[in-house]
Formats: C-alpha cells, structure tokens, sequence
C-alpha cells in the first residue's frame, strides 16, 4: 500500500494545504515510482490515494477526465464541495458498476482503497480536507472531513499509529504541544517511515504539493533520498535531460525549499557586467553574501538577471568564435 499525510501548513500568518506521500505501487510487483498525486483540471485542489491501484487510477482518471470537459465543474466559481459532491457520487456509481466477477465477494473484489481529498473553499474562504472511502453497508462513497478545531492533519496508508507516534516524536523534538498548528513535521515523518527498513509497503521518493490561499497549486520536487548524494525526483521519477520540470526542489531532511537556482556568494558585481541590475544586485548581495529573508519575487528577479547575463555571455562568445573562424578563413585563402 503507501503512506499519505495531508496538513494545514501555519507559519507566522501564512496558510497552506500540503500533500505528500510515498511512490510506492504494490500488487504482485513492485513499483518504486508510481504517481500518487493527482492535480484536477481546476488548480484549486488536490486528490492522492492509499490502496489497491487497479481501483484507484481508473477513478481518478475517469474524475480528472470528468472535471476536465465540464464547464461547470472545471470553473473555480463553482465551490470545492460540488466537487466533492460530485466525486462522490461518480466514485460510488463506477465502484457499483463492476460485473463479472464470478462466486467471489464484492468486498473482496473492490478490494481495499482511500482517498485524501481537499483544497481552497471560496464559499468559506479558508482550506478544507476530506478522507473518502467505500462503505460495503450503504454500497456508497462517504466522506468525513478532517477536524479543523482540533488537528488539521491526517493520514491514510500503513503503520498509521508508527506514523502517529512519530509524529508526537517530532513535535516534541521541536519544542512544541501536539497541536493543530504544523509546519514540516508531518513531511519528516513520512521521510522517516520511507526510510525505515521495517516499513517494506512505504517506498519510493516522496511527491508532495501544496495549494495556496485563494485556490493556487505548486507541485515540489524533491531530492531523494537526500541532498548529500542523493538525486532530483519529482513524483517519484529521477529528473534528467529529457525530463526536467521546471519546480523547486526540496530538502528531505529540513523541510527547506532549496534555493538552488541562485548562488549563496556573488561578487565582483559591477555596473559594466550588470549594468541597470548592479544596485539590486548589492543590495541582495553585501559584502558578496547572499542576504537572508529575501522574498520569493526578490529571487525571482535575482534568477532573471543572472540567466539573462548568462545568455549574453554566451551569445557575445559565440559571436567571437563565429568572427575568428570568418577572419581565419580569410586569411588562409
């Protein structure tokens, strides 16, 4: 099976829902880099599952494909509960709809399977989460929400009361009261349990995204199994030439976004090199060194600025070579 945890992220006066979870497909075989993480065609919402694959990718492919030519459904004016509403129903009748299945069960048949479902509610303005699941007594999909006066955190998956345990383990590490305040915490603990040996059913490089306050997603990649040796993955594959997403990567270990697109040390900056750009340039670098509580759009334009002085370069490189080889030529005729 696998291990998913969901959890409203609180720093400071900042909100998000985060999602994460293992890579691994299990069922007569092993797959170390199954995709578990789903985004819906409307950007505001996530949906990642635990348990038999043969049931959940059908449903989750038959829901993306649903919202994706519905006009209604894919609008981000209709609120996340219709969504959910609708989901629901489609979950329940595509389950009910299986045949042929000989003198067998239908428990056993439909086998053993969840969902973690949730994202940005407009009508309520703040995150709501959801935990679906068949229910063989009433032949239906329900869907109970996770406390939000309480914890707003859950799980589904395997070795959930290790996970639980945990988790305590490291909030308490932290300095801090089980609370439904979190950070990274629940990301560390599903680290921890993909690398503990006796968890052979949670597997693969962590996925995990987050959904942003009004309704705005962000997949991650991570380095796995750690920064120190280990590789890119995102969604469980290792990035490479032909696939190279274009995300930020994480660190397993601390949580951390890494800022790995710009440098930690710059200098020698000077206004013949980057001309209108050299005052912003000083002022995230004094004294060379990267200055810290820089804003995501302050990197971003750190990112822009050296690319473009990149590009430059090389094309005033080529521009070189192209005009000695044109001289070379000459003069050898």
């Amino acid at each position: 099976m696998t291990l998913c945890v969901a959890w409203l992220r609180e720093v400071g006066d900042d909100k998000e829902l985060v999602f994460a979870t293992d890579s691994c497909l299990s069922g007569g075989e092993r797959w170390h880099s199954g995709v578990k993480l789903f985004e819906l065609p409307r950007n505001d919402c996530l949906i990642c599952f635990a348990g038999d694959t043969k049931r959940t990718y059908p449903l989750i492919l038959n829901l993306i494909s649903s919202i994706k030519f519905d006009a209604h459904l894919s609008n981000t004016n209709t609120d996340l509960t219709e969504v959910l509403d609708y989901l629901t129903n489609l979950f329940t009748y595509l389950c009910n709809s299986i045949i042929d299945y000989g003198t067998l069960d239908f428990k056993n048949v439909l086998g053993d399977f969840q969902f973690l479902f949730g994202g940005w509610s407009w009508k309520q303005n703040d995150f709501r989460l959801w935990k679906l699941e068949y229910k063989h007594d009433t032949k239906a999909f329900t869907h109970d929400e996770v406390d939000q006066e309480n914890m707003f955190f859950t799980l589904i998956g395997d070795n959930l009361e290790q996970a639980e345990a945990k988790l305590t383990e490291e909030i308490s590490q932290n300095g801090k009261t089980l609370s439904r305040r979190f950070d990274m915490e629940p990301f560390k603990v599903l680290v921890r349990m993909i690398r503990d040996k006796n968890c052979t059913t949670i597997d693969g490089a962590v996925q995990i995204a987050k959904i942003y306050p009004p309704g705005a997603t962000e997949f991650f990649g991570v380095y796995w199994p750690s920064v120190e040796g280990g590789k890119k993955t995102f969604l469980g594959k290792d990035v490479n030439t032909e696939n190279n997403p274009s995300v930020k990567f994480i660190d397993p270990d601390t949580g951390e976004i890494l800022d790995e697109n710009i440098p930690k040390k710059l200098f020698n900056i000077e206004s013949n090199t980057y001309g209108k750009h050299t005052n912003f340039l000083l002022t995230c670098y004094p004294s060379g060194e990267l200055k810290k509580g820089l804003s995501m759009r302050q990197k971003f334009i750190i990112k822009s600025i050296l690319t473009q002085i990149a590009y430059s370069q090389f094309i005033d490189q080529q521009s070189e070579i192209i005009e000695g080889e044109i001289i070379e030529e000459a003069t050898t005729t």
